[in-house]
């Protein structure tokens, strides 16, 4: 008996895992606004009445896919600092594996994230759950600056914002170039940072004269 309801309860999250799956397809294609619960089943591929078994109310449903969605991205980015921590790489070759991870990123996943951050943005308790993907995204990019030396704690938030700018627009006016445009951008920000660390550990390192 136990085990028929192991089973049962598999299938319950396997269905409502479908569902919040479902409801970031719907998020990227229609928005929030679009997001309906018969939206959802249809995308699911399920009866209407699944969503609203697992989700009592539309603001359930989307929170619920807001968290799934940072759960995944957290996991992604996990799978990324392994990368950046663990190899063996040069400095200079680890903004190929960013721009490695950021090509597998699909433009509707993009989109489904600042979807949903700017639906977070109104929603108190989810505004906490976004920052922990900002700081990890943060730690990242940190861990990769440090291999070039860079300790600049503005570096990584440089970084990231710079990736968020060039993935704006990359779904707004997609075009092939973009990606080697930011593959330059993040060098030159990078030997920026090197080259300003540089100067100001100069001007701090320089004895200090007194006139008479």
């Amino acid at each position: 008996m136990s085990g028929d309801n192991r089973a049962v309860r598999e299938r319950g999250r396997a269905r409502r895992q479908l569902l919040l799956d479902a409801a970031l397809q719907v998020i990227s294609e229609k928005g929030i606004a679009g997001v309906t619960h018969r939206a959802v089943a249809a995308a699911a591929g399920v009866p209407p009445s699944s969503a609203t078994y697992f989700f009592d109310s539309l603001d359930h449903l989307i929170a619920e896919a807001v968290r799934s969605a940072m759960d995944q991205e957290l996991e992604h980015l996990k799978q990324l600092q392994d990368i950046v921590s663990q190899s063996d790489t040069p400095g200079s070759l680890i903004i190929d594996q960013f721009i490695e991870y950021f090509r597998e990123i699909s433009p509707e996943h993009t989109v489904a994230q600042f979807e949903m951050y700017l639906f977070a943005s109104r929603r108190p308790e989810l505004q906490e759950e976004v920052a922990v993907i900002i700081q990890a995204t943060k730690e990242v990019a940190a861990a990769a600056l440090r291999i070039r030396g860079i300790t600049d704690g503005s570096a990584s938030a440089a970084i990231v914002a710079l990736i968020d700018g060039f993935a704006l627009h990359r779904v707004a006016v997609p075009a092939p170039e973009q990606l080697v445009s930011l593959h330059r951008a993040l060098h030159a920000l990078a030997i920026g940072f090197v080259a300003l660390e540089s100067a100001e550990s100069a001007v701090s390192d320089a004895p200090v004269t007194l006139s008479e």
